[in-house]
C-alpha cells in the first residue's frame, strides 16, 4: 500500500515524502552530530508489506576542530540514539564511511518509517511498547 499519489499526479514543486523525512532527518542528526554541512543527501521510497517510507544516504562534513573526536561519537552512538522526525521514525541508521583529512566527512545510511497515526515524533520506546 503506497502513498504516495498516482505517477502524474503530483502537484508541481510538491516534495514527496522521502524528501520531506529526508530533510527531517538531517535536522535531528544536529543535536548528535555537531555542526555540520551536508555534502550530498540522495532518497528513494521503500516499502514492505506493513510499512512504507524511505532510504537515505547521506555524506556531511563536520565543522570545527574536533570533527574527528564527534565522528567517534556519532558512529558509536547513533545506532542507538533517538532521532525525532515530524509523522514518521527512524527505523534503523547506521555510520557507514568515513574520511579524515583536513575535515571530516561522515557517510550515513537510514530508514525512516512514514506513521500517518500522528503529526508528533515517535520514540523507539513508544513503538517497542505499542
Amino acid at each position: 500500500m503506497s502513498r504516495l499519489p498516482p505517477s502524474g499526479a503530483r502537484r508541481p514543486g510538491a516534495r514527496l515524502p522521502a524528501d520531506r523525512m529526508r530533510d527531517a532527518l538531517i535536522a535531528a542528526l544536529e543535536p548528535h552530530a555537531g555542526p555540520f554541512t551536508t555534502l550530498a543527501a540522495t532518497s528513494r521510497d521503500w516499502a514492505s508489506g506493513l510499512f512504507d517510507g524511505a532510504r537515505h544516504r547521506i555524506a556531511i562534513r563536520l565543522e570545527g576542530d574536533d570533527g574527528a573526536a564527534r565522528a567517534e561519537r556519532l558512529a558509536a552512538l547513533l545506532p542507538e540514539s533517538e532521532l525525532p522526525i515530524p509523522r514518521g521514525f527512524v527505523a534503523d541508521v547506521q555510520v557507514t564511511g568515513r574520511l579524515d583529512g583536513e575535515t571530516v566527512i561522515v557517510g550515513l545510511e537510514a530508514l525512516t518509517i512514514i506513521d500517518d497515526a500522528t503529526d508528533a515524533p515517535v520514540s523507539r520506546a513508544v513503538r517497542r511498547a505499542g
